[in-house]
């Protein structure tokens, strides 16, 4: 009877141990969507205050963009998955709310590969990379900023590429982009959500390429849960990288 009492209290302790783990992964991952809305924020609220200051006649329009995006964030953020479908809109509203604000100062292409808008996809990640290139790529002094997005989605792999030349105002500090807030939280978040997954930084004197691959089937149901990251093999998917 001693025997089988130790063997269900040690039972019982490793059950505690998983439950203890998964709450602490789960808050952790709840802390790391928070990080993303004031950062976020403030970067767009600046964006409106440049548009005060010319006086310009898009600022309203900005405001109301503004409004559709934080709405999403504040409430479809909180979510475990949403579709892609509703992801891509996300990327439009932000990348037209920035185009209000370059005109056309900056050349920016967004390209769709999406072979079920249905498949679903951890809210806000892809948002993050692309706020990230507006804000080292277009807000600088470059002449001709170039912001290049491509997303493919198919057999329930997710592919995204980010491509921006350099801002030379971060020329100077080459690890900022690498090292950065949205970038740490994105590799974190990764960690915690999805076991096969690929997240690489390429970085020259003039441009940064951003590249993720997720096989959505590997989310994990419960955060905590025995995370392992599989390197996903990019060359096999050379359709991602085409000019």
């Amino acid at each position: 009877m001693t025997v089988l009492k130790q063997q269900k209290s040690q039972l019982e302790m490793k059950q505690r141990n998983i439950l203890l783990e998964k709450e602490k992964a789960s808050t952790e991952l709840h802390f790391l969507k928070a990080q993303i809305h004031p950062h976020f924020l403030f970067n767009t609220l600046n964006n409106l205050y440049v548009l005060s200051l010319k006086k310009s006649d898009k600022a309203p329009e900005t405001v109301i963009k503004l409004s559709e995006i934080l709405d999403y964030i504040l409430y479809k953020g909180n979510e475990e998955i949403v579709s892609v479908e509703k992801e891509v809109k996300l990327l439009d509203n932000y990348i037209a709310l920035e185009q209000l604000r370059y005109s056309n100062q900056l050349k920016i292409s967004f390209v769709k590969n999406i072979e079920n808008e249905s498949v679903e996809v951890s809210p806000l990640l892809l948002l993050t990379i692309v706020e990230n290139a507006f804000k080292h790529g277009a807000s600088g002094s470059l002449d001709a900023p170039l912001i290049k997005i491509e997303l493919i989605v198919k057999d329930q792999q997710l592919f995204f590429k980010v491509f921006n030349t350099k801002s030379l105002c971060f020329e100077a500090d080459n690890t900022e982009i690498k090292q950065g807030i949205g970038v740490s939280n994105i590799r974190r978040q990764l960690a915690l959500i999805y076991r096969e997954y690929d997240f690489a930084i390429q970085e020259s004197k003039e441009d940064y390429l951003v590249t993720l691959s997720i096989n959505l089937k590997s989310r994990i149901q419960e955060p905590g849960s025995g995370a392992l990251k599989k390197q996903m093999n990019m060359n096999e998917f050379p359709e991602l990288f085409s000019a």
